[in-house]
């Protein structure tokens, strides 16, 4: 049927709305317009990013692709004199990892490609380094492990390598430079220690760490989204400069064998602690420095207490081991001669206090020889006291007591000598027999040394020298010395003190079969600072060897001993042990000659003995001598 609504009431041809309804044609010319626009914006963008801004964007894309890692640089070695290391060096790895992307890790297992992820990753690697699969799953996990995280440390570089062959993305290493102590606890007080963080903790690692020290370097390269480095990307290096060598005089064969024998003394005596000195007299290089306890300097970490030498910082009276300085100073002064007689008494009265020896002398008719030899208190009192007191203060100085030594070792201590106006009324003379002063064990061999070396003092040495960044040597200057007493005095010092180590001596255990060896023994009160008094003693032994050509001094000291106290006994053993290995391994003839003879006593009864410089002072002793 046909439409027979009014023509206006028909819908027009074109007609893009009806009762509120867009037309589908203009929908679609709206639609494609908007998709022109953002299009529109886009191709600006594009423009704007590839063309205007195409520098910065690429810069920011290169800068987050970059990485730049230090390359630590090799610490010098410490060599001792023969070029055995002490203490070096080697290059080690961490290895870290990149969680981001070693989640997507896949190997192929039974021909197929599989994604094992973290715990595949774990697995592969703890197989290789020997490591814990759970613990290095987990430093995964870990939330703020970000894109970096620990995983293995401190592997060789070979493990590493097997570690890389993996193929696990976003794996790689970190070097770093591990310090290593080939000799263990026998050095580790005298060379030093270096911790994890690089810091050194006294000793020569401490003394040298400048020239130690070297410059690191610096690596940077492009890595990939997956943590890959991208070998075609940039690959700068500045390479590291390695440090300084370092070479002692310590033989390291002897440090090692001092060490164990001053050791096994401690242990037996129960004492708190001994060390030992090996000094070449002539040259005031030190050969060995011992000292036990030690510690262990592969241990990560160490107290403040445990990495001081005592050799160079405690300081304690030395007892009769100084009463060479007074013997030396009497006859320089022309005061005495060898045959100058002495009445020992009992006590002796000075300064409103009672003085004594250890024992009753049993035969009291002593020449000054004899007071020596036998170490007398009194004796020493007797012909000390002629001395003014500023020449005594001299001669303490000038034998190095109560100065620093000019090594530079870190912590030395001056020991501790008062000038005479700070005296009190018994202090020289206890100073006389070495009481109410103190020094280390570095002091008291050059009080030795001065003697070996015909009477010339040298400050002790310890570095031969260093190695510049070319391996050339240089040498370190060494001291030519001060005179301090004549040949002739060091000449008669060395004959009395042959007999100490003599079957008739205080210490016949300090001998040295086919040597003939001068020394003096000490036993001395101990001070102990955490007790505000004196409690237990120093036994200690000094001397040389060959007497007749000096070639080596060695000290020896134990601390507090618990069984046993006297020098002779303690550390005369020790001493013997270490001067015999020490002289047949250096290569040093045994002695050809005797001991020249030396009166210790008189007959009383006989026409007093005594030579030109002694007669006046031989009446004076054997008058105030009470038996």
């Amino acid at each position: 049927m046909a439409d027979r609504r009014p023509p206006q009431q028909r819908p027009r041809k074109g007609a893009v709305k009806t009762a509120g309804v867009v037309h589908p044609q203009r929908r679609m010319r709206f639609m494609l317009f908007g998709i022109l626009i953002v299009f529109s914006l886009f191709g600006a963008q594009l423009v704007k990013l590839q063309g205007l801004d195409a520098a910065s964007v690429s810069a920011a894309a290169f800068d987050r692709r970059l990485t730049e890692t230090t390359i630590p640089a090799q610490r010098g070695t410490i060599y001792d004199a023969k070029g055995v290391a002490l203490a070096e060096s080697f290059e080690r790895k961490h290895i870290v990892g990149d969680p981001t992307a070693v989640v997507t890790y896949t190997k192929r297992i039974d021909g197929e490609r599989v994604e094992v992820g973290y715990a595949g990753a774990a697995a592969d690697i703890a197989a290789v380094t020997g490591g814990d699969a759970a613990q290095i799953e987990r430093k995964l996990h870990e939330p703020d492990a970000a894109r970096f995280t620990y995983l293995t440390k401190d592997v060789s570089p070979q493990v590493w390598q097997e570690v890389k062959a993996l193929g696990i993305p976003g794996i790689y290493s970190e070097p770093y430079m591990k310090r290593t102590y080939p000799l263990g606890a026998s050095m580790a007080p005298l060379v030093g220690w270096v911790g994890s963080g690089g810091l050194p903790a006294n000793g020569i690692e401490l003394m040298f760490d400048q020239d130690l020290t070297g410059t690191p370097g610096t690596a940077t390269f492009e890595l990939g989204g997956r943590g890959e480095i991208i070998t075609t990307g940039t690959n700068d290096e500045i390479p590291a400069v390695a440090g300084q060598d370092v070479r002692l005089t310590i033989d390291s064969d002897l440090q090692w064998f001092t060490y164990n024998e001053v050791a096994a003394m401690v242990e037996q005596a129960g004492a708190l602690s001994g060390y030992a000195v090996v000094m070449d007299p002539n040259t005031g290089e030190i050969l060995a420095a011992a000292s036990y306890p030690s510690y262990d300097p592969a241990k990560p970490t160490q107290t403040s207490k445990g990495l001081r030498n005592p050799l160079f910082e405690d300081v304690y009276e030395p007892g009769s081991t100084s009463k060479v300085i007074t013997a030396a100073a009497a006859l320089e002064e022309e005061i005495i001669d060898l045959d100058t007689p002495f009445v020992l008494p009992n006590r002796l009265h000075r300064a409103g206090r009672s003085f004594k020896d250890a024992h009753d002398p049993d035969n009291p008719y002593v020449t000054f020889a004899g007071v020596l030899a036998t170490s007398s208190n009194m004796g020493t009192i007797m012909y000390g006291e002629e001395l003014p007191d500023d020449v005594f203060y001299d001669y303490i100085k000038a034998f190095g007591m109560g100065s620093t030594a000019t090594l530079g070792f870190p912590g030395q201590s001056a020991g501790l000598v008062h000038p005479p106006e700070d005296w009190s009324a018994t202090s020289k003379y206890t100073m006389y027999y070495g009481q109410g002063l103190s020094s280390t064990m570095l002091q008291q061999i050059g009080v030795f040394q001065t003697v070996a070396n015909g009477g010339v003092h040298v400050e002790p040495k310890l570095i031969q020298g260093t190695h510049d960044e070319d391996g050339r040597f240089k040498p370190e200057a060494g001291d030519k010395g001060e005179r301090v007493i004549s040949q002739e005095t060091a000449d008669e010092l060395t004959a009395i003190m042959e007999y100490v180590p003599s079957p008739e001596g205080t210490a016949p255990l300090a001998a040295v079969e086919g040597y003939r060896v001068a020394g003096k023994t000490s036993t001395a009160d101990r001070y102990d600072p955490n007790l505000g008094r004196y409690s237990g003693v120093t036994a200690g032994f000094i001397g040389y060897a060959p007497a007749d050509d000096p070639q080596l001094v060695v000290a020896v000291a134990i601390q507090k001993p618990t069984r046993g106290k006297w020098g002779g006994s303690l550390a005369g053993p020790v001493f013997s042990e270490v001067m015999r290995y020490a002289l047949t391994s250096r290569g040093v003839e045994p002695s050809t000659t005797e001991a020249p003879p030396v009166k210790l006593d008189y007959d009383p009864d006989a026409p007093a003995p005594g030579g030109p410089r002694g007669a006046t002072l031989g009446d004076i002793a054997i008058k105030e001598g009470t038996p």
